[in-house]
């Protein structure tokens, strides 16, 4: 078999085992870590951008380079190639891993993202949370000021309260709460046509909204979408690709 042969066969085994690795990773990066519309509320895919071209192709453009049947020393390049890709899968898994939305809590009005590789989340006491269903994220409430006396120190101390850990509890006690905040159907006039198409499928999917909440979800990059929230479970029902506010 000609050289070019051999290797275009190199180079696309190793292509479709990258490609089989990278759609695993992927599966996991957006079933488990970041579920649902958070994917995109996070802009996950602006870091995997850089990521997958590095290496799912890179690899095999290598093997192609250096792919030479009986060469001595191609199972110690070959052997090179993938401990480098496989380090930067490992590396570039762990930051998008630490930056995952393990909680949504709830501040006065929506819910905001926090990330696995923030300070505070560590501290959050999970056992107010034992008899809770379980969710992915969390859904927390955060307790706001409850006295004049006590917005004042929180504005002198300069630490948002979704930051302290303290203040974080589960959300059944406080569902009146999340009714205020909900946004109703009518109200969302600004939306563009993907976005009202978007809404559109909802109601027909949901003919009665009663005992669904619509509420504001605001990510770490400052995007926003809604969340379905479902009263009788206290789940999320689902996610919409819809911004609640007018831009």
């Amino acid at each position: 078999m000609p050289l070019w042969k051999e290797k275009i066969k190199a180079f696309s085994i190793h292509l479709i085992l990258s490609a089989l690795v990278i759609t695993l990773f992927l599966l996991i990066v957006m079933q488990f870590w970041y579920p649902g519309a958070l994917f995109k509320l996070e802009n996950v895919w602006q870091g995997l951008k850089i990521l997958i071209p590095v290496d799912a192709i890179l690899g095999p453009i290598l093997t192609l380079i250096l792919f030479v049947p009986g060469k001595k020393g191609l199972k110690l390049d070959l052997s090179i190639i993938a401990v480098l890709q496989l380090s930067a899968l490992i590396y570039g898994g762990f930051l998008i891993h630490q930056q995952r939305p393990i909680a949504l809590a709830f501040v006065i009005d929506r819910f905001e993202t926090v990330l696995a590789s923030e300070d505070y989340a560590s501290n959050i006491s999970m056992g107010r949370f034992a008899n809770e269903k379980n969710h992915n994220p969390l859904l927390t409430y955060v307790l706001p000021a409850q006295s004049e006396q006590e917005r004042s120190q929180l504005l002198m101390s300069g630490i948002s309260i979704k930051k302290q850990p303290e203040r974080h509890y589960p959300l059944s006690k406080y569902i009146d709460k999340l009714r205020e905040a909900s946004l109703s159907p009518e109200s969302l006039t600004h939306l563009s046509s993907e976005e009202t198409e978007i809404l559109k499928e909802f109601m027909q999917n949901n003919h009665s909204q009663q005992g669904l909440l619509l509420l504001p979800v605001q990510g770490s990059t400052y995007k926003s979408i809604i969340l379905v929230f479902d009263v009788k479970t206290l789940s999320v029902k689902q996610y919409l690709n819809i911004s609640p506010w007018k831009n």
